[in-house]
């Protein structure tokens, strides 16, 4: 995976770390925001957080589960040493302890890998414009969950 690129005008420069199959849903979403131009994409966490570290990137969409760190680490770290960067997380996952961490960690968006296309270049659009989305139906399923069982990790 290259971290290569130059700096263009106009351009959101963007990191893409997630497994196989999500990164493919991906090509399609970025497929609709042609401004959007993906650096590097890799499965894992290191090579992400090194591309973060080495250039500077305006979005980072970051699966959670990543080989070596996970998306929550790499998030994490990623805002600490680049302030500047928004970070999305794409996910499956309503785990109460993930979705808490990730509105700890600051991060601009947590959103439903089983979003349209559509509903997933749109959520992007906001992202960059400065808003904070979190998915409803991952949110909901998240808070209902931790009212039931009062816990998250």
């Amino acid at each position: 995976m290259d971290c290569s690129g130059a700096r263009l005008p106009n351009c959101v420069r963007t990191l893409v770390a997630m497994l196989d199959q999500e990164r493919l849903l991906f090509r399609s979403v970025l497929g609709l925001l042609p401004h959007v131009m993906v650096i590097t994409e890799t499965d894992d966490g290191r090579v992400a957080l090194e591309c973060v570290r080495r250039w500077r990137l305006d979005l980072a969409l970051l699966g959670i589960p990543l080989v070596h760190l996970d998306g929550l680490t790499v998030a994490r770290r990623a805002l600490r040493v680049s302030p500047g960067i928004r970070v999305a997380i794409i996910t499956t996952i309503d785990d109460p302890a993930c979705l808490l961490e990730a509105l700890r960690i600051g991060v601009n968006g947590y959103l439903s890998a089983c979003a349209s296309v559509d509903d997933l270049a749109d959520a992007i659009r906001h992202i960059l414009a400065g808003e904070t989305l979190f998915d409803i139906a991952l949110s909901t399923r998240a808070l209902q969950r931790l009212a039931v069982t009062g816990y998250a990790r």
